[in-house]
């Protein structure tokens, strides 16, 4: 867990702790009646269900500030996981402090305010502590995952309507072909060659073929540099650029744009 990930800020991962940690207390205080718990919220006036339900809703009004704040400020704090940890320790420490005013109040003063925050601090960490570490484990492997799908070195072919279609490595991309509303993908699956249809146009691709190395060979294609294996002028003076992969087509090549394929290899 080095990179702090990206979902732990946004909206959905909040949403995420927001929902999972009063409900996870909630449903672990009635199942399980810890006794901590149970002395504390079985009173002469109300139920422990009653009072368990009310702070359940406590700290649901906890997160839920915590979080608002958080997703407000989190470009400016450059978020870590030291920080995050920091942050969700002091979010524990601020639901005690809320619980226990709400306990030292139904007991009309019987105990010290400090203790029941104390006994607080110690349950909500003692229970509080398997959803945070869930929640946290689970959105570092989802990090790591988007991490590798927003890798730089892979190609996202998007359609007409903004659809990824196709995800691949820009080295494996041979070349690509425009016919008519479809261009077609032509690259490397192990040692096969694959054809993907894409509904879009090359004017569309220019951005993603440039950032990726492809160069503009032609008016219909483009080409990877990576895969020419030598370029050729026929009689005719018509040039042609034959790739490392065996029983392909030879791929035209304007004058227009000799030079800057050239300059490619």
């Amino acid at each position: 867990m080095n990179k702090f990930p990206a979902i732990m800020t946004a909206l959905r991962g909040n949403l995420s702790f927001l929902v999972t940690l009063p409900l996870f207390w909630l449903s672990f205080v009635l199942i399980y009646q810890p006794p901590m718990w149970a002395t504390l919220l079985e009173m002469k006036t109300t139920s422990l269900s009653f009072n368990a339900t009310i702070i359940m809703c406590i700290l649901f009004g906890v997160v839920l500030i915590s979080r608002a704040i958080l997703l407000a400020v989190h470009r400016s704090l450059s978020m870590s996981w030291s920080k995050m940890i920091q942050w969700e320790l002091c979010e524990v420490a601020i639901m005690s402090m809320f619980v226990a005013l709400y306990i030292t109040l139904m007991y009309h003063g019987e105990y010290a305010y400090f203790y029941i925050v104390g006994k607080c601090l110690y349950g909500l960490l003692l229970t509080l502590v398997y959803p945070y570490v869930v929640l946290n484990l689970a959105f570092a492997y989802v990090g790591e995952k988007e991490k590798e799908v927003y890798d730089d070195s892979l190609m996202r072919f998007v359609d007409n309507t903004q659809k990824l279609k196709l995800m691949i490595a820009s080295s494996a991309v041979l070349y690509v072909e425009a016919d008519e509303n479809y261009v077609h993908v032509r690259y490397m699956e192990g040692e096969r060659v694959k054809d993907y249809p894409l509904r879009a146009s090359m004017k569309s691709l220019e951005e993603l073929m440039l950032k990726h190395g492809l160069l503009r060979c032609q008016r219909s294609y483009y080409i990877n540099p990576q895969h020419i294996k030598v370029l050729r002028r026929d009689k005719e003076g018509m040039i042609s650029a034959e790739l490392d992969v065996p029983n392909q087509k030879s791929i035209p090549v304007s004058p227009k744009y000799y030079e800057a394929v050239a300059k490619g290899l």
